[in-house]
Order: structure tokens, then sequence, then C-alpha cells
């Protein structure tokens, strides 16, 4: 079975979307009941962001060596610093931003929503509670490959520019990446996408982050939030534009459309009013209720757990080699058993004697105990089902 499969049956679930954050590539793998439905891939990944690392360190070290080589190969900038020090930083302090949060609105009506956190924040901040108010604190960064051995002293905000720039690149528009280089929020959006809406159901809470990179601090939380920003920005509809936009504005359209709750009561009109009544489509008409199927659902679902639908999540895994590991240790039941012993005494010549196969026998399901009658008959091996 494939890794992405194998890391499903690790998290315990059948279903999954796989996201393997690797060194070369970043590989998202919807998992449908143990099968593989959809694949994407993307560049973006841990190769990406040590490079994007390395630069950074080089810059700040020595900025005209940097400039003369930003052309380069990077190899060349090694006598500064070395790549093994520079995955050593990655993996002791590098880290990840938090999603930029939408402003609320200011209403006309009352006052602007505040956050307790926000008011809890401005009443210390008022109180001079909590010593030295620095948001952005200097952190010491150690460099031992570096001729002499330094110490960087670089905002802490500093560190988390290369993940911004490797694997969101939220300086660049979506309109100008390549299918193969799309960031991590929009590559698991873009899967999610290209999926029927019952496997999107199914894999949106079942989200499971594997490989070297997904343990990249705040990383997780990142993807989910651009994710699910991206949901209520443009929702499940791939069709995007100023056209559509126009479209959707199209005030001819809009008798089609659903009435909401906030336009108030609809007015009816008598029958024999000279107003005729506003003509519905058949599409926006509410299905009737259905008694006997709704009792027949409650019957069906008594005892059955909930299922998790709709809604983004993210499921710990404990890898491709613990699934591996555990579909071994499954006793699944064998159509034929070929011992050792008897192979080396019969051989293939084994199955073609007439008195081990019975034709007339009825078929028999193929459960655990199919074959236990039939062993104590036979005196030799044979290949059962396949003679």
């Amino acid at each position: 079975m494939s890794a992405p499969a194998l890391a499903t049956v690790a998290a315990g679930l059948r279903s999954a979307l796989v996201v393997d954050i690797g060194w070369a590539e970043t590989v998202v793998t919807s998992i449908y009941d143990y099968r593989e439905v959809h694949c994407k891939r993307s560049t973006r990944a841990t190769r990406l962001h040590g490079e994007e690392m390395f630069k950074m360190l080089v810059e700040v070290i020595d900025p005209v060596a940097m400039e003369e080589h930003s052309e380069d190969s990077l190899e060349k900038l090694q006598s500064l610093l070395k790549f093994e020090e520079c995955e050593e930083i990655i993996a002791r302090m590098a880290w990840c931003k938090a999603a930029k949060k939408l402003e609320p609105k200011i209403s006309l009506q009352g006052l602007t929503p505040v956050k307790e956190e926000d008011e809890l924040r401005s009443s210390v901040r008022s109180l001079h509670i909590g010593g030295e108010n620095n948001e952005d604190p200097i952190t010491p960064v150690p460099l031992k490959s570096t001729n002499p051995p330094r110490t960087l002293q670089l905002p802490f905000s500093k560190l988390a520019e290369p993940c911004e720039a490797a694997l969101f690149a939220s300086s660049r528009l979506v309109k100008d990446f390549d299918d193969e280089e799309l960031p991590l929020h929009q590559l698991v959006y873009r899967s999610l996408l290209d999926l029927p809406v019952d496997v999107r159901t199914m894999c949106m809470p079942r989200i499971v982050f594997v490989g070297g990179g997904s343990n990249l601090l705040g990383l997780k939380e990142r993807v989910l939030d651009e994710v699910a920003a991206l949901v209520n920005q443009f929702g499940w509809n791939p069709v995007r534009g100023k056209a559509v936009e126009l479209l959707l504005n199209n005030p001819k359209l809009k008798h089609n459309r659903p009435t909401l709750a906030s336009a108030g009561p609809t007015e009816v009109f008598d029958g024999d009013s000279a107003t005729p009544a506003p003509k519905v489509t058949a599409a926006l008409v509410k299905q009737e209720r259905d008694p006997i199927d709704e009792q027949l659902k409650r019957e069906a679902n008594k005892g059955a757990k909930p299922v998790e639908l709709g809604y983004l999540r993210a499921v710990d895994s404990l890898g491709a080699w613990s699934g591996g590991s555990l579909l071994a240790q499954l006793k699944i039941p064998a159509v034929s058993i070929v011992d050792r012993d008897q192979w080396q005494q019969h051989g293939a010549s084994g199955a073609s004697r007439e008195f081990e196969i019975n034709v007339n026998a009825k078929r028999q399901s193929m459960g655990p105990a199919a074959f236990k009658s039939g062993a104590a008959e036979r005196s030799s091996w044979t290949l059962g089902l396949w003679g």
C-alpha cells in the first residue's frame, strides 16, 4: 500500500486528506475508504524553506557577499555558513506566524465589537503590568561554522520570514503561481475543491499532516486558518472573476434566489386578488417532509456513532511505518496456504489429484472459517479454489 494510505491507517481513519510536507515537494493525497482518489503536488517544501533561511542568515552576516552571489549557486556561500548549521537553526528556532484575522466591521447602530482579550491587554498596558512591553524580542542565534564564530542578534519575528516566503509566498499574487508551485494553503484548498462533494465532506475533518516539514511550530494551525479563510471568501465555486461577480449582482436574476430571513415576511396574496402571486422556481421549493422516511433513518441510525463531516480539523498520525506495522499484524484468512514440506514432496502435481477437488461442492462465503472444514479432509497440499 502507498504511504498516504498507511498514514491514514496509523491515524485510525478510513478516509483522510494526507498533507505530506517532505524535503523536495509537498504532496496532498485524498484517501477515501483506504483508496487514493486525488493527488496534487507543489515544490514548496522543506528544501525551499532551508534555502530562504540560509539567504536570510547570510544577508545578516555579510550583505555585500549576498549581493554579489545572489544570482549564483548558494554553495559558493558555504564559506560563510554551513547548510548543516542552518538546518539545526530551522529545527530549533524556526516558527510560523499566525494567519491574519479580518478586522471587525464598524457597526453604525452600536459600538464596535471588542474581544475580551484585547480589553485585557489594553488594561494591562494602561496599568504598566508585566515590565517591559516588547512584542518582538531580540533572540541570540549562535553560529559555530562562521570564521570566527559569532552570535547574531535577530528579532524573533525575523525567524518566521523564511516560512512566509517559502511555504506561503505572502508577497505574491495567486495568479503568478504555476500549478506545481502553489502555496500550502492554496494547495490544500484546491485539493478539496477538486474532490466530489461526498468525498470532500469526509476529508475536511480528517486532514493529516505528515513529513518532516509538518513539525514546524505553528504551521498546521496556519494552514487550517488560511484554508478556512479561503472557504469563507470563495466558497466551493471554482469559477471566479469580474464576470462572475457581475452575474451574481445582476438584479434580474435575484427573483430566482431564495428569500433571506433578514428580508422580513413575504406578503401572501388571496386568490381573488388582481395581483398574481410571484412565481417560484421548482428548484427553490422546499421538499415536503416524509414521516416514513424519517422514521426509517432514525431506526437505521440507532446505536451508530455520529460521523464528523463538513468542517476543518487536523488529526495526528503515527506515520506510514506504524500503519504498515499495524496492517502486517492483522490476521487475514488466506484462501490457500502453501506448506514448504508438502510443496517439496508433491510440488504442483498435488493440485491435480481428482479426489482432492470436489466439483459438486456448494458455493460458500469466504469467511474466517470458510476453509477449515476442507483442510481436515485433505491429506496433502492443494490450490483450493484454483484447482
